[in-house]
């Protein structure tokens, strides 16, 4: 199989990142299968879809004749074994807990055909805890979206020491075929490329914050009008090749020694998951992120991402 035999795919979990999966990979021209355990999840699936299509349209990233022909492509049910019956791969989209991958995996195992590729968005968690489940290890792999998905151009892919050479290729050659770029994870390890230097970035941002160094206004500021923005055209690598090795070499011995380390979560994000903030999801989090705050956010992102070519 290769990447032109791929032509049917399915979505387990329809919430914040498989709908915006499912929309993309539908606006590719693929046919997607998008399942979550009840209707009303995936009735608000379909309408966060009708949303982010409107969105790509305002943007310019797809024409107006394009929508009702990405939703055609959609099927959503909660019918887990019709929606897994005759596709060619599977990207699960559950949350973020290994004991339900494993049992989903085990299914997939069981009601997939024998040919299908089973991937995982999930953002940490290595391969091989759930590639066994399936009794195929060999077309296991983890194919991380970050959110917005449908608008953030990359997908990292993790392959296990039992992903074989054949499933990685077939899998890369997908996500570039819908227009992705890709970063291949060689090696498994926790959190993989994204999210071990969100959360090296997340340490330190939170030791400044604990330490009386600034506040979260001020690490945003200097993440969205400074480093952020560099970093939007150009890696770390690129950037600290036109400062200068040697210059950077100075910089690193004098500020490596004194960066937060402690694995430990750091006491003011502690406080939060203590008393229940977590977030938009609630209604509060370092912001008081109510439905106001939410959506001008989500707006600024989208508009942003999108203004990217």
């Amino acid at each position: 199989m290769n990447k032109h035999q791929i032509e049917k795919v399915a979505v387990i979990g329809a919430g914040l990142m498989g709908h915006g999966i499912a929309l993309e990979i539908a606006a590719a021209g693929y046919h997607v299968n998008l399942y979550d355990v009840t209707e009303d999840i995936l009735d608000t699936a379909r309408k966060n879809i009708d949303y982010g299509l409107q969105k790509l349209v305002d943007s310019g990233k797809i024409k107006v004749d394009q929508v009702s022909k990405t939703k055609s492509l959609i099927k959503t049910s909660d019918d887990l074994v019709n929606q897994l019956r005759d596709v060619d791969l599977v990207i699960e989209a559950a949350p973020e807990n290994v004991s339900i991958k494993q049992d989903l995996f085990k299914k997939f195992g069981e009601l997939c055909p024998s040919h299908t590729i089973l991937a995982s968005n999930t953002s940490s968690l290595k391969p091989s805890l759930y590639a066994e489940h399936s009794n195929r290890p060999d077309k296991v792999l983890v194919m991380h979206y970050a959110n917005p998905p449908h608008l953030v151009p990359l997908v990292e892919i993790v392959r296990s020491d039992k992903t074989s050479d054949a499933t990685l290729n077939i899998a890369k050659a997908f996500i570039e075929d819908i227009g992705k770029n890709v970063i291949v994870v060689n090696k498994e390890v926790e959190g993989f490329i994204l999210n071990r230097l969100q959360i090296a970035l997340l340490r330190e941002s939170l030791w400044l914050v604990e330490n009386g160094i600034t506040d979260i206004e001020g690490v945003d500021k200097a993440i969205k009008y400074c480093t952020g923005r560099r970093w939007a055209f150009a890696g770390i690598f690129e950037v600290w090749e036109l400062a200068g090795w040697d210059t950077i070499g100075n910089i690193y011995r004098e500020v490596a020694p004194t960066l937060a380390s402690k694995p430990d979560i750091p006491k003011p994000l502690k406080n939060l998951l203590d008393q229940g903030f977590f977030g938009s999801k609630s209604g509060r989090g370092f912001y008081k992120s109510d439905e106001n705050w939410t959506d001008s956010v989500k707006t600024r992102i989208a508009k942003g991402l999108a203004s990217f070519k």
